[in-house]
């Protein structure tokens, strides 16, 4: 009976871990990636044993590999991580053309990529599908102010572009201070 127990627990468990990673969990998983590199071993270990990806799982599991390159000797070794990369992400967004998130995994690649290697050509599309979804990370407002600083950061945006990121990023600092001066009063 413990066996029977036991091996349905590992079952859920091997499920739960690799099927149902949803888009907080990538995000967090993403997140602590970016920071050790036994995250990144781990949440890449994750998204591999996922047999049907999602776009979502499928993007995330792209933009973790880019990440490999930090720790990759070797010019060419890290060109063939970003090449692969650069295709899953591609992939990615092609199963879902009008996903934000998605455009703006591939912008931030994109953007860190030097420019002589000429694989930054997706930049102006994902900013068009950005700026058409201004809702993108709604649900995570520290989240969207980070999108917001980095996109105002890169420089890569029109003045009217910028315009509207300053203008999201003021209502996103007003709902949270008013957000947060609501608590503290209580």
């Amino acid at each position: 009976m413990k066996w029977v127990f036991l091996l349905s627990f590992f079952t859920r468990g091997g499920v739960l871990s690799g099927q149902s990673l949803e888009r907080q969990q990538l995000r967090e998983g993403f997140l602590e990636s970016t920071q050790r590199k036994s995250a990144l071993d781990s949440f890449i270990k994750k998204l591999q044993v996922i047999q049907v990806k999602s776009p979502a799982q499928e993007c995330y599991y792209g933009i973790c590999l880019a990440l490999l390159t930090e720790q990759t000797n070797g010019i060419v070794a890290k060109i063939k991580l970003v090449n692969q990369s650069k295709d899953i992400l591609n992939h990615s967004i092609a199963r879902d053309p009008r996903d934000p998130e998605l455009r703006f995994i591939r912008l931030t690649l994109e953007h860190y990529l030097p420019a002589f290697l000429g694989m930054s050509k997706e930049i102006p599309c994902d900013l068009a599908i950005i700026f058409a979804n201004p809702d993108f990370f709604s649900d995570n407002p520290s989240l969207k102010k980070k999108a917001l600083e980095f996109l105002l950061a890169t420089h890569r945006c029109t003045p009217e572009q910028n315009n509207l990121l300053l203008h999201q990023l003021a209502e996103l600092n007003k709902k949270t201070f008013n957000g947060l001066a609501l608590t503290t009063s209580r």
